[in-house]
């Protein structure tokens, strides 16, 4: 399995059409969603329902469990 990793920086605005870009031509490619700590769970939930609205199929969260 080939597995393309890619880590830009976006405005919610270009999100999704960067995203749906990425993925023309691509079967069954996944989006991660990796948000620093800082960052405010409703910026995620944004990002996520914003994926969602253009059709981007699968939408996952990486975690990281506390020490």
């Amino acid at each position: 399995m080939k597995v393309q990793e890619k880590s830009i920086t976006l405005g919610l605005q270009d999100v999704a059409s960067a995203v749906k870009q990425a993925q023309s031509g691509v079967t069954h490619s996944a989006v991660v969603i990796s948000a620093d700590k800082n960052i405010k769970y409703e910026t995620v939930v944004k990002v996520m329902d914003k994926l969602q609205r253009a059709g981007v199929q699968r939408v996952g969260l990486s975690v990281q469990l506390a020490n």
